[in-house]
């Protein structure tokens, strides 16, 4: 990309930079279909030059603002990685039940359990409330539920007399029925009072009466000692201890569950043991409170742990005298994975020591063993797990364990072929097997095809317990077992070596020859030894039309790592596109032929329309495309050096607003223009045939020859900045600027310059500006003259004018477009 492009660049975007300032174009005047015309017509000269400007513009930010951007994504990246090993350490923490740790073969070691041993019973009470626990006051009322005062009874009459009452046993223990008279029911049991109610009411001749309680008295009972929340509470008449301990919070760690007291008149009732309810559900707490009752949780007296392979490692609390057998018990018993050989106890003696008691229970039953408070029962794991078991490993069908069996030998567990996988290697096979004393691995080879086809054969290997086979894949010891393809086949490729491949296997294995291949070309490379250490490739040429008809001498046996080469026909390639767009008389896709020149095309094609505008046509080449993108990169490379540095200057110097929003449209540019590319444009005056008679074509060659244009635009620093008809006759670039109200004060008469319709630029560095006579689609921009007082302030106002580079384009639009609109139109 020249410096002169770039320089008229540069300087068509300070003009429009102060056109759109001042707001003398308005929206009315830049259609769609303007910035359309645009976009195909200027897209490589201009666009795509600015796109590169502000790409590397926007990426000159302080070396402060790229540290905090690439810390705020470090730290993103660090907080999901600490999501992911928080995550795992979740689940690892995840509690596994006694038979899930079974079936995952995890041995329970009592050590590591006892860090996060919970005491039983009490989670029970974690997150109960008052509300949940009391009785419900709709629930069925019991025979001998002793009526009192505060009562509420329901009577209803009904027969000769129908009504209803709903009445409170009074502080005089009776209850007043309308027309009876009172009837005494307090100290009764519920169905001692039905039956006075009833004897009443059934001296009236021809009435029938139901009894039934309605609300219940409350009752205040005290709640105290180790519990959540002692204190005095107030229960239904209805409720026993359970509901009040659950209304109490329950027992704190430090409480028993095993003791709870119920005390009346400041004696003791009776006392409860909560593991009933705990471990069968039966509330054996069936004291109903009365008013003024106590209930009393003491601080827990004996406590023993029990960890390891037991269903429900816990601490228990005891009561009473405890044997080890109803210890375990209560832990819900031994699992199938524990060792009963030793079970060991860690006691507390005499509050001077702690020692290790180890018991031997081989028996069926467990020992006599009394177990004191503070104990901890270890119960450890059985480690000597599938001694009874050989492994079978690798290329197989179905690999795993198996039983072992006295005598076992290989064919007892490899009986046939078809006890094998495809592709296994029988030369060598394994057992690794741990011999004592030192129980070191060691590895016992043997032949396993013959342990296959001969049972009494040295190979076939008296087994031991935990043996494991293994039996490998032929890829193990023969690697690399593949050949390749490359040419005129459908699928190219690597594939892998079968046994007998040919050459005719590999071409169909690849899909087939495809329509250029060549009938007789065919290329086999091949590796060969000369001495053990000299290797080197043979090149044998064979007849591929012979190979795919199985000729012995052409189709050839393959070997590993051979190259199969398919060569094409002679004058073979792939067909080449052109594309012909708008003023052509049959315009569309050609498939070039060799040799063919644009000239040849267009006469083809039928010839050029009459109404076409050949000074704005557009030749665009996809290899000049990838050319342009290539110095671009180049020249942005550059760019970003030199523009990093004047940033750091800029931030080193001065920090104010201006600096700021320079960085801001630095960003905004970058968000626009990114997308921008070459278009790979080939200038070529149409106008003149012997510019492209005989220019040669190549595959993906556009051409695209608008309709003729009628306009003359006038941009810039002038009074009315507008589109104009073209006249022939006043075609000069003065007469233009005079039509559009003169140039202003501000602007910069020395560099003003034109934009042809095809392109290219004209300045005054070529030809008298003022006089240069205009052709339709052309456009006249007039620059503002700028006056800058330091190098910062240049820099910020080149910056400005770039950012509007995306409406100036819009603007230009009106040179080319405008007429193209209104031929559509007619």
């Amino acid at each position: 990309m020249s410096y002169f492009l770039v320089s008229n660049l540069l300087t068509s975007i300070l003009a429009a930079g102060q056109i759109l300032s001042a707001g003398t174009i308005s929206s009315q005047q830049v259609s769609p279909e303007m910035i359309k015309q645009l976009q195909n017509t200027y897209k490589s000269e201009y666009q795509s030059n600015s796109s590169q400007f502000s790409k590397y513009l926007s990426d000159s930010l302080t070396k402060r603002d790229r540290l905090e951007e690439e810390n705020n994504k470090n730290d993103k990246e660090n907080d999901k990685e600490n999501d992911k090993e928080n995550d795992k350490e979740n689940d690892e923490k995840k509690i596994l039940s006694v038979y899930e740790q079974l079936i995952l073969g995890k041995n329970l070691d009592p050590d590591s359990l006892l860090e996060n041993l919970p005491i039983y019973g009490y989670e029970v009470f974690k997150n109960s409330r008052p509300s949940t626990f009391a009785p419900n006051n709709n629930v069925a009322v019991p025979g001998d539920y002793p009526v009192n005062a505060e009562d509420e009874i329901n009577i209803m009459l009904w027969g000769r007399i129908n009504e209803e009452y709903k009445l409170k046993v009074g502080r005089d223990g009776t209850i007043n029925i309308p027309r009876l008279g009172p009837i005494p029911v307090a100290g009764l049991s519920f169905d001692a009072a039905k039956r006075n109610i009833n004897d009443r009411v059934g001296k009236i001749e021809g009435v029938n009466v139901t009894v039934s309680l309605g609300s219940l008295r409350s009752i205040g009972v005290y709640i105290v000692g180790e519990v959540e929340s002692p204190g005095y509470y107030t229960v239904s008449a209805l409720s026993n201890v359970t509901n009040a301990l659950f209304a109490a919070g329950g027992p704190t760690k430090s409480g028993s569950l095993r003791n709870v007291q119920l005390k009346r008149s400041g004696n003791k009732v009776t006392s409860f043991d909560f593991y009933d309810f705990l471990m069968s559900g039966q509330d054996k707490t069936g004291y109903r409170l009365q008013s003024g009752d106590v209930i009393v949780v003491p601080i827990v007296q004996s406590m023993a742990a029990v960890a390891g392979n037991v269903r429900r490692n816990a601490i228990y609390e005891l009561s009473g005298k405890t044997s080890l057998e109803k210890l375990i018990s209560i832990a819900g018993g031994l699992t199938p994975s524990a060792w009963t050989h030793k079970i060991q106890i860690e006691r507390f003696k005499n509050n001077e020591q702690r020692v290790i008691l180890d018991l031997d229970s081989s028996g069926e039953r467990l020992p006599d063993f009394e177990i004191m408070d503070g104990d901890i029962v270890k119960i450890f794991p059985v480690l000597d797990k599938e001694s009874n078991t050989v492994y079978l490993n690798g290329n197989v069908l179905r690999p795993g364990k198996y039983e072992y069996k006295d005598n076992m030998r290989i064919r007892d567990i490899l009986t046939t072929y078809s006890s094998i996988l495809p592709e296994t290697y029988f030369n060598y096979a394994v057992i690794y097997r741990m011999e004592p004393p030192e129980y070191r691995n060691n590895i016992i080879p043997f032949n396993l095809k013959n342990a296959l086809e001969n049972e009494t054969s040295y190979d076939n290997l008296v087994l031991k317990p935990k043996d494991e086979i293994f039996i490998y894949n032929r890829d193990f010891f023969e690697p690399d077992r593949y050949v390749f393809i490359d040419g005129a086949v459908t699928k190219p490729g690597r594939y892998k070596l079968l046994d007998n491949m040919k050459i005719r296997d590999l071409v169909l294995l690849s899909g087939g020859l495809k329509d250029e291949a060549s009938p007789i070309r065919g290329e086999l490379y091949r590796r060969t030894s000369l001495n053990m250490e000299k290797i080197q490739t043979e090149k044998q040429d064979f007849c591929v039309e012979c190979a795919m008809s199985d000729s012995s001498k052409d189709n050839i046996l393959l070997k590993r790592l051979d190259h199969i080469f398919i060569r094409s026909k002679m004058g073979w390639e792939e067909e080449r596109k052109v594309f012909l767009k708008g003023q052509i008389v049959y315009p569309g896709e050609y498939i070039l032929y060799e040799g063919e020149t644009l000239g040849d095309l267009i006469k083809r094609a039928g010839g050029i329309k009459d109404d076409a505008y050949l000074a704005a046509a557009m030749f665009t080449r996809r290899s000049v495309k990838e050319f342009e993108n290539k110095r671009m990169e180049e020249y942005s490379k550059q760019l970003e050096t030199d523009i990093m540095k004047l940033s750091a200057e800029i931030a080193a110097k001065d920090n104010s607003a201006e600096a700021q929003e320079l960085l801001k449209q630095q960003m905004a540019l970058k968000e626009k223009l990114k997308m921008s590319s070459a278009t790979g444009r080939v200038v070529i005056d149409l106008r003149n045939e012997k510019n492209y008679d005989d220019f040669a074509l190549e595959d993906g060659d556009t051409l695209e020859i608008p309709r003729n244009l009628n306009t003359v635009s006038v941009l810039g620093e002038v009074y009315n900045p507008s589109t104009f008809k073209y006249d022939i006759r006043n075609a000069s670039v003065a007469s233009y600027i005079e039509a559009a109200g003169g140039i202003k004060e501000n602007a910069d008469k020395k560099h003003i310059y034109v934009i042809k319709a095809n392109g290219s630029i004209t300045t005054n560095k070529t030809v008298k500006i003022m006089s240069a006579v205009l052709e339709p689609g052309d456009a006249v921009v007039v620059p503002q003259k700028l006056k800058y007082t330091n190098g910062h302030k240049i820099f910020v106002e080149t910056v400005d004018s770039v950012f509007k580079i995306a409406t100036l384009l819009a603007t230009i639009i009106t040179l080319v477009v405008t007429v193209q609109a209104i031929k559509k139109d007619e």
